[in-house]
C-alpha cells in the first residue's frame, strides 16, 4: 500500500535534518501504535544515507547490544571490530561518529530503554550536555507508549527533561486522505468513508491490514469478522495491546471507565454509575484519563466560555479503541465461546448508531478544510456542538465566527434524504433557544449527509432555509 498523506511530517524531518548539518538537535516524535511512525522514517531515509535507524526491543542488555553493534558494523565498517560491553560505550562511539560527520540517530520504542536498561536516560543526559556543541547531526527518539515518553521527556525530575529541541506528534490522517485511500481500492470514497471512518479512524495501520486481508469492498460483516470477532482474529486483542501498557496494574477499572463511555454513556454521574466507581472518586479517574492518558476528550457546548462547568461530556477520541470496548471487551463471553455470528450480528445491527456519531466527527474535521477554503457563507473561527444542561436541547454542529456573529447550525444524517421540511424547522426552533448572542447574531442552518442527497431533496432543503451538503460536496468541492 502507498504513503499517505505525511508530507507535512517529511517536511518538519527535511528541516531538522538540514539544520542538523550545522548544529545538534534532539527530535521526540511520539504517536498511538500503528498511526505509522516507523513508515514516516523509512520514507523519510529513503535515498539518504545519513539515517541509521535502531529499533529498540525488550531484549536483555548485551543481546539489543550485540544486535546494534552488527547493525553499527554494517553501516560503519569502522565497527567490525568493536565490542560494546554497555550502553554507556554504544553512545559515546555514537557521538562520537558524529563528530566526525553529521548523521540522524533513529531509536525506534525508545521508552523500552526503561525495562532494558533506565540508566540509559542518565547516560545520554550527560553525553548530550557535554557534547552537543561539539557534534552534528540530530537524534530522533521515537515512542509509542504515550504515558512513558511524556515521564522521560516532560518529567522535571527525570534526566532527559528539558533536552529535546524539537517534537513532532503523529495524529491520524485527515478524512480526505481516506478517501483516497479508498478510492484507491476500487471503493466509491463518499459511500463508504463513513463505515471506514468508525471502523479505523485515520490511523493507518488498519488500512494497512484491510489490504492485506484483501477486504475492501466485502460487506461490512465479513469485514468485521475477518478482523475483529473470528478466533485469532488480528484486532481481537488490540485494546488490551494499546492500552495496558499505559495503565499498568490499574488497567481493569479504566477499561471499564472505558467500556461505559464507548457504549454511550458521557455525563460524569452516569459514568460513575454505570461503572460502579463512587462519584467522588470518578472525576480523578476521568481527568487521568483525559490529561495524562489521553485516551478520552472532555467536550463542553462550543459556546460555552466556562469549559470548567459541569456541562462537560466525555468521548473516547480514537474510533478503533471506542470500536472495540464497545463490541469486544464488552462481549467476552461470546468472543470466549467462539459464537462468531452472534457476536458479529450484534454488531452489525448497533452499527448505524455508532457510525452517525463518528459521522458528526467526521463532518466536523471536513468542515475545517471546507472552512480554509472560503466554502461556507463564512469563515468560522469555533466549531463544535451544542446541548444544554437538561439535554433537551442538542445541536451536531455549531460553528460560528465570534467577531462577526455569523454562526451555522447543522444537523447530520446517514440519509439526509429523510430530511423533511418538518425536521428543518425543528433544527430552527432548537437554535432559537440557544441564548449565544441572541438579537445580534447571523443564523445560517444546514444539514450535512453521509449519503448522496438527490436533486430534489437539495431543492426542498434550500426551500426550507437550508445549506444541503453531503459528503460529496464536503470532499469534493
Amino acid at each position: 500500500m502507498k504513503f499517505y498523506n505525511r508530507q507535512q511530517e517529511l517536511s518538519r524531518l527535511g528541516e531538522i535534518a538540514a539544520l542538523a548539518q550545522q548544529s545538534s538537535h534532539l527530535l521526540v516524535m511520539a504517536g498511538r501504535r500503528r498511526i505509522g511512525k516507523t513508515e514516516l522514517i523509512r520514507q523519510f531515509a529513503a535515498g539518504r544515507n545519513d539515517v541509521l535507524y535502531l529499533f529498540v526491543s525488550k531484549k536483555r542488555t548485551q543481546a539489543l547490544l550485540e544486535e546494534f553493534q552488527d547493525i553499527l558494523a554494517e553501516r560503519l565498517p569502522l565497527f567490525k571490530a568493536a565490542t560494546f560491553r554497555s550502553f554507556e560505550g554504544f553512545f559515546v562511539s555514537l557521538f562520537r561518529i558524529m563528530k566526525e560527520k553529521p548523521q540522524i540517530i533513529v531509536l525506534d520504542e525508545f521508552q523500552n530503554f526503561a525495562t532494558v536498561d533506565p540508566s540509559v536516560f542518565t547516560t545520554l543526559q550527560n553525553l548530550w550536555d557535554r557534547e552537543k556543541d561539539h557534534i552534528t547531526g540530530a537524534f530522533v527518539f521515537i515512542g509509542s507508549v504515550h504515558t512513558l515518553m511524556k515521564e522521560i521527556f516532560e518529567g522535571s525530575k527525570e534526566p532527559l527533561f528539558g533536552r529535546a529541541t524539537a517534537q513532532l506528534n503523529l495524529e491520524p490522517l485527515a478524512p480526505d486522505a481516506v478517501a483516497e485511500i479508498l478510492t484507491d481500492h476500487g471503493l466509491r470514497a463518499t459511500a463508504q468513508l463513513p463505515f471506514y471512518d468508525a471502523l479505523f479512524g485515520g490511523v493507518p495501520k488498519y488500512y494497512f491490514l484491510a489490504d492485506r486481508y484483501r477486504l475492501y469492498g466485502k460487506a461490512p460483516g465479513a469485514i468485521i469478522r475477518t478482523l475483529y470477532t473470528e478466533r485469532d482474529a488480528p484486532l481481537q486483542e488490540e485494546g488490551r495491546e494499546l492500552l495496558i501498557e499505559e495503565f499498568g496494574k490499574n488497567y481493569h477499572l479504566y477499561f471499564t471507565i472505558l467500556q461505559v463511555i464507548a457504549g454511550g454513556e458521557t455525563q460524569m454521574a452516569r459514568i460513575a454509575d454505570r461503572a460502579g466507581v463512587n462519584v467522588n472518586s470518578i472525576s480523578k479517574y476521568l481527568e487521568e484519563l483525559v490529561s495524562y492518558y489521553q485516551v478520552i476528550e472532555r467536550r463542553v457546548p462550543v459556546t460555552e466560555t466556562d469549559p470548567g462547568k459541569k456541562i462537560g461530556r466525555y468521548y473516547l477520541k480514537d474510533q478503533v479503541l471506542r470500536f472495540w470496548f464497545r463490541y469486544i471487551f464488552r462481549n467476552q463471553s461470546l468472543i470466549e465461546i467462539g459464537d462468531v455470528e452472534s457476536l458479529t450480528a450484534k454488531i452489525i445491527q448497533d452499527l448505524p448508531t455508532l457510525t452517525g456519531k463518528s459521522f458528526e466527527s467526521l463532518v466536523r474535521g471536513l468542515l475545517t478544510r471546507v472552512n480554509s477554503e472560503g466554502r461556507l457563507p463564512f469563515r468560522f473561527s469555533r466549531i463544535g456542538g451544542y446541548w444544554n444542561r437538561t439535554g433537551d436541547i442538542e445541536i451536531d454542529i455549531v460553528a460560528f465566527n465570534e467577531d462577526s456573529g455569523d454562526v451555522l447550525w447543522g444537523e447530520c444524517k446517514l440519509n439526509g434524504n429523510k430530511f423533511s421540511a418538518a425536521d428543518a424547522l425543528r433544527l430552527k426552533e432548537k437554535a432559537a433557544k440557544v441564548p449565544w448572542r441572541k438579537g445580534s447574531r447571523r443564523d445560517n442552518y444546514a444539514l450535512f449527509s453521509a449519503g448522496d442527497l438527490s436533486a430534489g431533496r437539495k431543492e426542498a432543503l434550500r426551500r426550507a432555509g437550508l445549506i444541503p451538503l453531503d459528503l460529496r460536496d464536503l470532499l469534493e468541492g
